[in-house]
C-alpha cells in the first residue's frame, strides 16, 4: 500500500467522528494568543463564527492589533465577537475584588457563547491567567468548557495552565521560551507584540 493510500485510509477511519475540541496553548514562550487567534481567523474565512473573550486585557489599556483586527473584521460582515472583559494585567490593577468581579463576568459571557447555538469556536484568552491570580476557580471553569455544546471548538491560553485543564484538553500546545528579544532591552514593538 503505498502511503498515499494509507493516509486515506487513516483519515477513512476518522471520518464520522468529529466532535467540538478543547485546544490549550501554556508555556512561557511567545506565541500562545497568536495561534490562537489565527484558528478564530480561520473560522471567519470559512464563515464559521467565532467569539473571542478576553480574561485579562482591559480595553482601553492598549489597542492590541488581534483586537483592532477582530472590530475591522466584524465591520466588514464576519461573524466574530470580541469581548474584553478584564481588569487589566496584574501590575496596572492592585483590586483583587475588582480582577475577580471581572473574570467571573468574562466566565458568564464564556459560557453564553460555549452553549450557544450560533458560534463555532470560542476562545478564552488568558484563562489560565485568571486561574493562576486566584481571580477564577477550576471547579467554577471545568463545567463551563466541560458542558459546551457537541460540535463547538474552545481554546483557552495563557502560561502555566493548570494539569486539571491539560488533561481535559483534546490537544495542548507548550510554546517554550528559546529567545526573547525584551531580555536584550529591545521593547515590544507594534506588529510584534501587539
Amino acid at each position: 500500500m503505498s502511503k498515499k493510500d494509507a493516509k486515506a485510509k487513516a483519515q477513512a477511519l476518522r471520518e464520522g467522528n468529529e466532535k467540538g475540541l478543547y485546544l490549550l496553548h501554556t508555556g512561557n514562550g511567545k506565541g500562545k494568543t497568536s495561534a490562537a487567534m489565527n484558528m478564530v481567523y480561520r473560522h471567519l474565512a470559512h464563515d464559521l463564527p467565532a467569539a473571542v473573550v478576553q480574561f485579562v486585557k482591559k480595553d482601553g489599556d492598549f489597542d492590541d492589533g488581534d483586537r483592532k483586527m477582530l472590530r475591522k473584521l466584524n465591520e466588514l460582515g464576519f461573524p466574530v465577537t470580541i469581548e474584553t472583559l478584564g481588569a487589566g494585567f496584574s501590575w496596572n490593577t492592585q483590586d483583587p475584588d475588582a480582577d475577580r468581579k471581572a473574570a467571573l463576568l468574562a466566565l458568564k459571557k464564556a459560557k453564553v457563547y460555549l452553549t450557544d447555538e450560533k458560534h463555532r469556536l470560542v476562545l478564552l484568552d488568558e484563562l489560565h491567567i485568571a486561574l493562576r491570580n486566584g481571580n477564577l476557580k477550576l471547579e467554577e471553569v471545568i463545567p463551563v468548557i466541560s458542558e459546551r455544546t457537541p460540535l463547538k471548538h474552545v481554546i483557552t491560553t495563557g502560561r502555566g495552565a493548570p494539569e486539571e485543564l491539560i488533561q481535559l484538553a483534546d490537544l495542548v500546545t507548550e510554546m517554550k521560551l528559546v529567545k526573547h528579544h525584551v531580555s536584550q532591552k529591545i521593547p515590544a514593538q507594534q506588529g510584534i507584540e501587539f
